[in-house]
């Protein structure tokens, strides 16, 4: 019978850090180096070439507020959503409360752009609404804050933001919580209640990507302009899926509001797109004003030869030998130095790959599933 034993030899919490000791003993690492061809996040991200080309961008971006469009291609496996995991990380960890929002979004696919716009609006969400508005109701108390409206198209959003202020400046806490509810009912699309309309002033629902996204730009606007916000990262991963389950109609529908989203923010945008090469190529044929919008292109290799294998092989083994000397240090263990998988093993999976691959190298994907394989059965002690 299938999966017989599968809880009568559970190891207990005791046996399973004695299992850790004795593989950290052996090999210096925990578990498994390599990660597995369905582990798609979770696992370091080895610098190259494009990471520069990326971090010149969003240092520029960072720099000046105008905003930035980026297409990260590679053919599948090749590594794409790994640097969009670390650049995610990184932005985090870098941008942490200084007024920039990261925003990762997968487009798995959908039929209209409006999940994405309305996800930014949840990602910067009521916490956020709040910071806008005592900043505003701040400046309100000193003297008028007309200047801070210059440029909200929307006269819903401007009598949106005025009733938010008044809230804060003449009601109690709790009422000026519900309104920010209600806002960011409004923002993300929901039908127009008499609640709405009283308390904010609003009249038309946000039920079209265009609205939305006009809205976006408003608030984006007025954030920045009152020093709560100074940029947005979109990591856009997976784009390819659209044009390869949807119609062309909906795809191109999809890729105009992209363009919109872009042409909408001259400033404090990061756009960043991670999509097949040929996808690229395909949705610049389908809709000629993205070529312009998605020019900056930063194109992912596969591996090219031996010398960048034992790269990979090297890095990957010193991340989890790093990782298991702090656990050792912690528990008092000793770390073997024996490889889990040797170099010369690392080489002749390459080599093999190498005479099997349909491209000019072998994908990162593939030759790291090579090595986890190898380690696995090395893993039982």
């Amino acid at each position: 019978m299938p999966l017989e034993d599968l809880f009568e030899d559970d190891i207990e919490e005791e046996e399973s850090e004695h299992a850790q000791e004795e593989l950290c003993k052996r090999f210096g690492v925990l578990s498994n180096p390599f990660p597995s061809a369905a582990q798609t996040s979770g696992h370091p991200h080895l610098s190259v070439s494009a990471d520069k080309k990326v971090d010149r961008a969003v240092k520029a971006f960072i720099g000046t507020a105008n905003s930035y469009a980026l297409a990260v291609t590679a053919s599948q496996g090749i590594g794409k959503t790994n640097l969009l995991n670390a650049y995610e990380n990184a932005l985090h960890e870098k941008l942490r409360d200084r007024g920039f929002f990261v925003i990762r979004y997968v487009a798995d696919p959908e039929p209209s752009f409006d999940p994405l716009v309305r996800s930014i609006f949840q990602q910067l969400g009521a916490v956020h609404l709040k910071r806008v508005i005592r900043a505003a109701s701040g400046i309100n108390r000193k003297g008028p804050v007309e200047a801070y409206f210059e440029g909200i198209r929307l006269p819903d959003m401007r009598n949106m933001i005025e009733s938010l202020i008044y809230s804060k400046n003449n009601s109690e806490r709790e009422d000026f919580d519900y309104a920010i509810e209600l806002a960011q009912q409004w923002l993300l699309g929901l039908p127009v209640r008499k609640a709405h309309r009283e308390e904010l002033r609003v009249h038309f629902r946000l039920d079209t990507v265009e609205s939305k996204t006009r809205a976006l730009r408003d608030l984006v606007l007025f954030s920045a302009k009152l020093d709560k916000l100074r940029g947005v990262f979109i990591l856009l991963d997976e784009l390819e899926k659209q044009a390869g389950n949807l119609s062309k109609s909906v795809v191109l529908r999809y890729l105009s509001a992209l363009r919109a989203l872009i042409d909408a923010l001259p400033k404090y945008l990061f756009l960043m797109v991670a999509l097949t090469t040929d996808a690229l190529q395909r949705y610049r044929e389908m809709l000629p004003a993205l070529k312009g919008r998605l020019a900056n292109e930063v194109e992912l290799q596969p591996i090219r030869d031996a010398d960048e294998a034992l790269m990979y092989w090297h890095f990957y083994l010193e991340k989890a030998r790093k990782t298991a000397k702090e656990t050792a240090k912690e528990n008092e263990w000793q770390c073997g130095k024996k490889d889990i998988v040797g170099e010369d093993e690392a080489l002749e999976a390459f080599a093999s790959l190498s005479k099997q691959s349909s491209i000019e190298g072998v994908r990162q994907r593939d030759y790291l599933n090579e090595l986890n394989s190898l380690a696995m059965p090395r893993l039982d002690i």
